[in-house]
């Protein structure tokens, strides 16, 4: 693979922010054995860039098989997803929810993260 330069700059440049992003830490367990969602905290992203995903970039998606949109982002900060027992991040982006289902860690190559997001409400598209 190449290395990029720098895309940070890119993103400043396209930048859609500040963008919303629901962060909760892992699930709590509570008195009856199961689990419950940890409480939700807002962190506020920007600069942010974003475009819909199409072709190569839906095969790497978990959800590109369903009827939903699918969105990426490109934030300087790290995203999460849903492991070690946390519940991924949701972005609101264009007044609809997206989870983060796949974050790619270009840090390193070009100072910025790709994250999908999906949208988590589908049957309300118009």
């Amino acid at each position: 693979m190449p290395i990029l330069s720098s895309v940070a700059s890119l993103v400043t440049t396209m930048n859609v922010g500040p963008l919303t992003v629901e962060r909760r830490g892992p699930r709590v367990q509570n008195g009856r054995g199961g689990f419950d969602a940890a409480p939700a905290t807002n962190v506020v992203f920007d600069p942010i860039a974003a475009h819909n995903v199409d072709g190569r970039d839906l095969e790497q998606v978990p959800e590109a098989d369903r009827n939903s949109e699918i969105v990426q982002f490109y934030p300087i900060e790290r995203m999460f997803t849903a492991a070690d027992g946390f519940t991924p991040d949701v972005v609101l982006y264009n007044s609809r929810r997206y989870r983060i289902v796949k974050v790619r860690d270009f840090n390193i190559q070009g100072g910025v993260y790709c994250a999908f997001g999906a949208l988590e409400d589908p049957q309300a598209q118009a």
